[in-house]
């Protein structure tokens, strides 16, 4: 009897079956891959806040105050004073001291000595799960013929109050400077747009001035530099946001417009349902997009006596 050594091969159908079952598998593992991916992102995120908010601790302990983001008259100079933003006085803490020390604080901030600085993105300024921050360099920011500058993730908050369009809340309350209706410049929160050390800028904050509690107060958040045209690291201009717009907002609603005010000053993300923010005790705490908003707009303050808590 003669034995055939030859193997039986796949037939159609069952090869179509493998095909459908691996398929099926790819399928069911594919978002568990996506979302360990975007864990390990938000991670690095809050590994991101975490270490502003002990940059920002460092610098209070070293100089007895919070850094100051002087404005001015506009995004060059006001009475010879230079103009330069919050993030570029904390770089030796957030392990940018060489580029710190290119920086020449005596000279205007788009002095030609001082452009190259503004060139470098900087890791612990760039949130992983945005895909649109162009690793950080971006240009056509607006009120600027500079060009293309590094952007940030990160923009520190100017209170509860708005200064322009229908999220504009006018009280005395809602901003520290009496004498301005502008709730960005003079802001009721940790770093209002226009702080500085003249007196026409809002006094920058102490410690001893956040009489909400640390941890009921917003530090810094999460801002989406692509949606907006306010967003370079080293510009006055572009490192605050207030929360007197809500939380992700985009006008037209669900798109980014680099032409809306209120795109340009809120806090939003690229997490899903929120953003996170290091509050002024140093703690990270994610925020959802539908946080209601009394109690967003009551953590953005310092002073407020608002009774409002994330927990």
């Amino acid at each position: 009897m003669t034995v055939s050594l030859r193997r039986r091969a796949f037939t159609l159908i069952e090869l179509l079956v493998v095909i459908a079952i691996i398929a099926i598998l790819v399928a069911l593992l594919l978002p568990a891959v996506q979302q360990a991916r975007e864990a390990a992102r938000r991670s690095t995120c809050k590994n991101n806040l975490k270490q502003l908010g002990l940059a920002l601790h460092n610098y209070h302990d070293t100089h007895n105050m919070f850094p100051i983001n002087w404005m001015g008259l506009d995004y060059t100079t006001n009475n010879g004073t230079p103009s330069f933003s919050w993030v570029t006085y904390i770089l030796p803490y957030i392990e940018q001291g060489a580029l710190y020390d290119t920086i020449n604080f005596n000279l205007d901030l788009i002095d030609p000595n001082n452009l190259a600085a503004s060139l470098q993105p900087i890791p612990a300024l760039l949130c992983p799960t945005d895909p649109l921050n162009n690793k950080g360099v971006l240009g056509s920011r607006a009120n600027s013929a500079t060009g293309t500058h590094a952007v940030s993730n990160y923009k520190a908050c100017a209170g509860s109050n708005w200064a322009w369009g229908g999220f504009n809340v006018s009280c005395a309350s809602c901003r520290r400077n009496p004498g301005s209706n502008n709730g960005l410049d003079a802001g009721n929160g940790f770093i209002a747009r226009n702080t500085g050390r003249n007196s026409s800028s809002q006094a920058p904050t102490l410690m001893k001035d956040i009489t909400d509690g640390t941890s009921n107060t917003f530090a810094v958040g999460e801002c989406l530099p692509a949606a907006c045209t306010h967003a370079w690291w080293w510009w006055p201009n572009g490192t605050t946001a207030s929360c007197g717009v809500p939380l992700n907002y985009y006008y037209p609603p669900g798109k980014f417009s680099t032409g809306s005010w209120d795109s340009n000053y809120n806090f939003a993300s690229e997490h899903k349902g929120g953003a996170q923010f290091v509050m002024t005790d140093g703690a990270v705490r994610f925020v959802s997009e539908n946080v209601d908003t009394n109690i967003y707009r009551g953590l953005a303050t310092i002073s407020g006596s608002e009774s409002v808590s994330l927990d």
